[in-house]
């Protein structure tokens, strides 16, 4: 896997994130997948992979306690980075939770949280800077007890 990263994310840093969130999914008996055809050649302009820490980190950790919450065998969290034709696409999808549908439109807002503890709610709220930042947009697809997939397109 470390092979893997090296060759296809051109950032240390990232694949260095990516390839903790696979160790820490482990440990929490969560099969962290990596499409095989991702690959990350550059950043968008105006953002860099201080930005990229933000986005990988929030979306994986949300989804470690979305699938955390829930009992099921198979617990997965897939990742897809598709740097192609002038447009970043990442994909990060659980098969945790899900969002309630009341919920989709607050989740971005800084301070709202559906965990009921301290210290949450930015998380989310951070990845809406960084898309506004580099003019980004996102779609997210939940259904309770089935899974999230956030997809957040960037042009380069």
């Amino acid at each position: 896997m470390t092979k893997f990263l090296n060759e296809r994310i051109y950032n240390e840093n990232i694949s260095g994130l990516l390839l903790s969130k696979i160790s820490r999914g482990k440990e929490l008996g969560i099969q962290v997948l990596i499409d095989e055809e991702s690959k990350l050649t550059r950043f968008p302009e105006y953002l860099d992979h201080h930005d990229f820490v933000v986005l990988f980190g929030n979306l994986i950790e949300n989804a470690f306690d979305a699938l955390i919450a829930v009992e099921r065998e198979q617990k997965e969290v897939t990742i897809s980075i598709d740097d192609n034709d002038g447009i970043l696409a990442i994909l990060v999808a659980d098969n945790g939770v899900g969002i309630p549908s009341n919920d989709v439109e607050k989740i971005f807002e800084n301070g709202f949280s559906t965990k009921h503890s301290e210290n949450r709610g930015i998380g989310l709220y951070l990845i809406q800077e960084i898309i506004t930042k580099g003019n980004g947009t996102i779609e997210i697809a939940s259904e309770e007890n089935k899974g999230t997939t956030f997809i957040l397109t960037f042009e380069l």
